[in-house]
């Protein structure tokens, strides 16, 4: 009995000692306190600058509203109106154009520049390939928009190099031609070997094993089979993630048009969604009809996130040697 007595007691001591252990934190650990104090501020920064105003935007887009003004609860009016718009259909029209045109360019120029980089046999060259291509990455964008609105002037880079080379007749005012404005916007980056997404896919390449490399070689795939058969499927985790940025990109860039072009003109033949949205919240003053156009943007971006996921799979392939 006594020995009963003893071993109970010893378990309920082991007991709390192990519970003591549980809850003793390591020496030089700050105090649970501390850490929750600064979680505490960058959480109430992101709630006020960006969970309440999104949840706000949500609101305002079934109300008729103005900065500074009272909002009037008006239902799906502002998605009516956008519906029988024609300026917005256009502008669906002019980024549909913009998307494909960029999806062409920017997901295949930096794999293939990705690839020679990946190809070189120096380090060193590799290195610096790499700089170069991350270099122009801290001049900011307005500074490239600007620099390219000097380009497609009368007196820019493209018009003098035509007029040099006798070609008088192509000259054109290139952002004031419906015919070319569009596709002048579209050419902005060109030759679209853009930093961040080279180093995106050259991440995907050098993760590669090694053995499967070796595999290839061994198999007597030459550069384009191991392009094709290897590369294209076992780097499928990044075209998924630059096919979403590109896609964001699309949808909600209009800074480009904005400083090339001020209104999406001439005409519309330059708007895009983005920049409608932006011309009726502060220039138009219709701060709830561009709520809506910013709702139906986001509903977009979610349900092709979704698709994409659900129909591109890219964890479980294994490559064909």
């Amino acid at each position: 009995m006594n020995l009963n007595r003893h071993d109970s007691a010893s378990a309920r001591g082991g007991g709390t000692a192990r519970h003591g252990a549980r809850r003793r934190r390591p020496a030089g650990q700050p105090p649970l306190a501390l850490i929750y104090g600064l979680l505490l501020a960058p959480a109430a920064f992101l709630i006020t600058f960006n969970y309440i105003p999104a949840l706000s935007a949500l609101y305002h887009a079934f109300t008729e509203w103005d900065i500074g003004g009272d909002s009037t609860w008006v239902g799906l009016a502002n998605f009516r109106a956008l519906a029988g718009d024609p300026v917005f259909h256009k502008s669906i029209v002019n980024v549909t154009k913009l998307g494909v045109f960029a999806f062409a360019t920017h997901l295949t120029v930096p794999f293939l520049v990705a690839e020679m980089i990946f190809h070189l046999k120096s380090e060193r060259w590799s290195y610096f390939c790499r700089v170069a291509v991350v270099l122009p990455m801290v001049v900011p964008g307005v500074v490239t928009f600007m620099l390219w609105s000097y380009m497609y002037s009368d007196a820019g880079i493209l018009t003098e190099l035509l007029v040099r080379l006798g070609l008088h007749d192509w000259v054109r005012g290139w952002l004031s031609d419906p015919k070319t404005a569009l596709w002048a916007v579209a050419f902005v980056g060109f030759p679209f070997a853009g930093g961040f997404n080279v180093l995106i896919y050259y991440a995907g390449l050098a993760n590669i094993p090694g053995s499967v490399l070796e595999a290839a070689e061994l198999d007597g795939l030459g550069a384009l089979g191991r392009i094709a058969r290897m590369h294209i499927p076992l780097v499928l985790q990044q075209v998924k993630l630059l096919v979403v940025m590109t896609m964001i990109g699309v949808v909600n860039g209009f800074e480009s048009i904005y400083i090339l072009t001020m209104d999406g003109g001439p005409g519309y033949e330059t708007t895009v969604p983005g920049l409608y949205m932006y011309l009726n919240g502060f220039s138009y003053q219709r701060m709830g009809l561009a709520c809506a156009i910013g709702l139906l943007m986001l509903l977009f971006l979610l349900v092709f996130t979704v698709t994409l996921n659900r129909f591109m799979r890219t964890g479980d392939y294994e490559p064909e040697t």
